[in-house]
C-alpha cells in the first residue's frame, strides 16, 4: 500500500527531526496468549478508551504531523470492529499503518481485509526461530501460523516483519540466529526489541542488555543486507535519524488501551488520559526535561542505567502507570 499513498509521501517530506511522527496505540487489552515477558500486562484488565475520545485525539495528532501508527494490543485482531474504526481515523491515505500481531488469527481473509483498509505492514512476534522454543512461550502451533501469515502478507503485496525480544543471553542464542536467518530468507525486517524491566519483567535487571550487547546489535545492523525498500534488515527504535537516539516524546509516544498517554509503551508514566488535556500540552510537559529531548543515545527504559536506577527500580511492584508529573517533577496534573 505504501507505494500507492502519495499524500503519505508528502507528509513524510514535511516532517522535521524532533517533531512527533509515530504513535503506538494499544487497540485492546484482550489477548489469546499469555507470554512470560509481556510488557502490556499493566493494562490487560483495563476498560478500553471510548472511540469518540480516540477519534478526537487522532484528529489532533494528524494536525500535529503524525503520519505513522503502530496498532497493537493485546491482540488487535480480536476486536475487529474497534480496529477498523481506529484505522479509518488514522487518515489511512496519509499515514503509514503497521498492525502488530501474534499471528494466531491472522488468516488470509483477515490479511486481505486489512489490506482493504489500507494497512501497509503487518508485524509478527517471533520469540525464537526454533519452532518448539517459540511455541513454548506462546501456544502449540503458533510458529507455523506466524510463518503462514507472513507468506500470505507478502503474497498480498504488503510489507511484513518479525519482532524478536532479546535478553542479555538470548541475543546470542541459536533461536535468535535462526530468527535472523528466517528474516533474511524472506527479505523482511527483523525488529529487535530489547528486554525492558516492565510488565511481567517489572524491575527484572538480569535480562537487560549490556553496552557490549547493544554494540553487537549495532554491528548486526551495520552489516546486515538491505531490503528491497532500501532499508536495513535489522532495526531498533533508536536507529533513527542522523544519530541513534531514544525517540520517546520527541518523535514517538504511546496510548494505552484505556487511553493513558505515555512517553513510550515501555515507559509506563502517564501524562493523563485522552479527552482531558490536549495531546500537545501533555507532550510539551515532558519536552523540557533532560530525559525527553531527543539527545539520549540509548533506550531509556532498557539500557540507560541512570534512568533505570532513578525512575524504574524505586517503583517496582507499585501500581502502573505512575504519575509522570510527580515522578519527573514537572508542572501540571493528570486529567
Amino acid at each position: 500500500m505504501y507505494s500507492e499513498k502519495p499524500k503519505l509521501h508528502k507528509r513524510q517530506k514535511l516532517h522535521k527531526p524532533g517533531a512527533l511522527r509515530t504513535i503506538a496505540l494499544d487497540v485492546t487489552p484482550l489477548c489469546n496468549m499469555s507470554c512470560p515477558h509481556c510488557y502490556a500486562e499493566t493494562f490487560n484488565r483495563t476498560t478500553v478508551a471510548e472511540l469518540a475520545a480516540l477519534e478526537k485525539t487522532q484528529m489532533e495528532l494528524y494536525d500535529m504531523g503524525v503520519y505513522h501508527y503502530i496498532l497493537q494490543g493485546g491482540e488487535p485482531i480480536l476486536e475487529p470492529a474497534r480496529l477498523e474504526h481506529i484505522i479509518n481515523n488514522c487518515y489511512p491515505d496519509e499515514t503509514y499503518i503497521n498492525v502488530v500481531s501474534n499471528g494466531w488469527n491472522m488468516t488470509r481473509d483477515n490479511i486481505l481485509w486489512l489490506k482493504g483498509l489500507k494497512v501497509d505492514k503487518l508485524s509478527f512476534s517471533m520469540d525464537s526461530g526454533i519452532e518448539s522454543d517459540h511455541d513454548a512461550n506462546r501456544a502449540a502451533g503458533s510458529y507455523k501460523r506466524v510463518v503462514e501469515a507472513i507468506d500470505n502478507v507478502l503474497n498480498a503485496g504488503l510489507l511484513a516483519s518479525i519482532s524478536v525480544v532479546v535478553t542479555h543471553t538470548s541475543l546470542y542464542s541459536e533461536g535468535f540466529k535462526m530468527a535472523y536467518e528466517f528474516a533474511k530468507s524472506k527479505r523482511i525486517r527483523i525488529d529487535v526489541q530489547i528486554a525492558e524491566p516492565v510488565g511481567k519483567w517489572d524491575g527484572k535487571t538480569d535480562v537487560l542488555l549490556t553496552p557490549e550487547d547493544s554494540s553487537y546489535i549495532k554491528q548486526l545492523q551495520t552489516n546486515c543486507p538491505e531490503l528491497p525498500s532500501e532499508q536495513k534488515m535489522v532495526n531498533r527504535d533508536i536507529f533513527s535519524g542522523a544519530e541513534d537516539h531514544c525517540p520517546a516524546v520527541t518523535e514517538f509516544m504511546a496510548i494505552s488501551a484505556n487511553g493513558e498517554v505515555l512517553p513510550c509503551n515501555f515507559l509506563q508514566f502517564t501524562l493523563g488520559k485522552i479527552g482531558g488535556k490536549s495531546f500537545a500540552d501533555m507532550r510539551n510537559a515532558l519536552m523540557g526535561t533532560r530525559w525527553f529531548n531527543g539527545k539520549i543515545r540509548n533506550c531509556l527504559c532498557g539500557e540507560n542505567k541512570d534512568f533505570i536506577g532513578q525512575f524504574v527500580l524505586p517503583y517496582v511492584n507499585e501500581t502502573k502507570p505512575l504519575d509522570a508529573y510527580e515522578i519527573f517533577g514537572i508542572t501540571g496534573r493528570r486529567q
